[in-house]
């Protein structure tokens, strides 16, 4: 019993630094479209839920059969959540993500976004009704003098990266927050492919709705293609299945923590593929922003988080 149970977190170890590879190319491909196909985050982002969203489902189909995947709409109580995870967790989440990308690059929004944790960190002691411990209060502290950094250089009069980018990376943060912690007890009750792929599709509609992304005019050529391809199955489909399936076994904080290797993969993508070059000032940022997910990783912060489910 001991031994399946650690294979199990084991798996969810190796599931949520998979989703935080896949999302760090989905990120770097991102900029890519944005830099060299002059491609809109307002385009690029209902597209790729929408297409991701179809393919999950019939997948889910095919594995489930067709009565699975409506059997989520059964329960009135599902469609609160499920919407909510939709729009907040998975809308706003991706399209705020790609928009901070847009305006800055994919490294730094990665990093930006990261700190995610911070709000899980809140939102767990809220729900447990404790005093925030003392590295938590550090890991406060740590996000502001990461942020400062990467935003200033070190100057405060003057701000290296837009506020745009900032804001919406802030956003990114906070919405990444919801995704994470919202739609476990929906796992606990259906599949992960039929929630991740309701999830996106709603996502994808709601913001083709409001975007209109038909408006846009896109050069559609080979490059543009495959990076869209990269994005739908790496950077949507598996990379959410992987860390859903991640923090289903290990909990949101550990699954926080592991998928961290996402802006040190996007880092090294953005320089060797895109020649991003990067600041000394930058990478200090960096590494105030990173180390938050590992203290926040105590194991009195894990058990409260699993309380908490």
């Amino acid at each position: 019993m001991i031994s399946g149970e650690q294979s199990d977190k084991k798996t969810g170890y190796l599931f949520a630094m998979l989703g935080g590879i896949c999302w760090a190319l989905a990120g770097v491909c991102g900029q890519y479209l944005f830099q060299s196909k002059a491609v809109t985050a307002e385009w690029l982002v209902p597209v790729r839920l929408v297409s991701a969203g179809v393919i999950i489902l019939l997948v889910a189909c095919f594995r489930k059969g067709k009565a699975a995947i409506f059997s989520i709409w059964q329960d009135r109580n599902n469609i609160v959540p499920i919407f909510i995870f939709a729009l907040v967790g998975t809308a706003l989440c991706q399209y705020s993500f790609f928009a901070s990308i847009s305006v800055s690059n994919a490294a730094t929004a990665t990093f930006i976004s990261y700190i995610s944790p911070i709000f899980i960190m809140i939102y767990v002691v809220f729900r447990t009704k404790r005093i925030p411990a003392c590295l938590e209060l550090l890991s406060i502290l740590l996000v502001i003098i990461g942020i400062f950094i990467i935003a200033t250089h070190g100057n405060i009069d003057n701000l290296v990266i837009s506020a745009q980018a900032l804001i919406w990376g802030i956003i990114s943060a906070a919405s990444f927050a919801v995704y994470s912690i919202q739609p476990q007890r929906l796992m606990r009750k259906h599949d992960t492919l039929i929630v991740t792929g309701w999830g996106m599709l709603i996502a994808g509609a709601a913001l083709f709705v409001l975007f209109k992304p038909w408006i846009y005019e896109v050069n559609y050529d080979l490059s543009v293609f495959l990076s869209l391809s990269v994005l739908v199955l790496f950077g949507t489909i598996l990379s959410y299945v992987f860390y859903l399936e991640g923090i289903k076994r290990v909990g949101a904080t550990a699954g926080s923590l592991l998928s961290s290797i996402e802006p040190i993969v996007a880092t090294l993508l953005s320089a060797l593929w895109l020649g991003q070059h990067f600041a000394a000032f930058d990478f200090i940022g960096f590494a105030f922003i990173l180390i938050i997910p590992i203290l926040l990783s105590r194991e009195s912060l894990t058990k409260a988080d699993r309380a908490s489910r």
